[in-house]
């Protein structure tokens, strides 16, 4: 998953830090060790309630906002169109299924439920 670093001061002049991988990211070079010794805060993001949590604090107050219109969509765990999506391993950003591995394993399987018995 991910995680984010909490500083007094611009964390660009306590850390280095690089860009990531993926675009529009950036990664700090110590790891959680160094950060500790310089009191600095790191948060680790990896279970869904911690995500949440973070969800509903940088949520736009106005329900109808234009900001998130478009960038998630909410869906009914039955939805046949779910599963389509996941046996066709376009599930980048969907939660424990975006790993290589996983949209393999989800395209090999093309499971039809959420407890899929085959």
């Amino acid at each position: 998953m991910g995680g984010f670093v909490i500083a007094r001061d611009l964390l660009e002049e306590l850390v280095p830090i690089e860009n990531a991988a993926m675009p529009d990211r950036t990664v700090i070079q110590w790891d959680k060790d160094d950060l500790d010794a310089l009191g600095l805060l790191k948060v680790d993001v990896l279970g869904l309630g911690m995500l949440a949590a973070i969800r509903r604090a940088v949520r736009p107050s106005s329900s109808g906002s234009a900001a998130r219109a478009g960038r998630s969509r909410a869906c009914r765990p039955e939805d046949p169109a779910v599963y389509d999506m996941i046996g066709h391993a376009d599930t980048m950003g969907v939660f424990q299924i975006e790993s290589a591995r996983a949209d393999g394993d989800a395209a090999r399987l093309r499971p039809r439920s959420y407890y899929d018995p085959r």
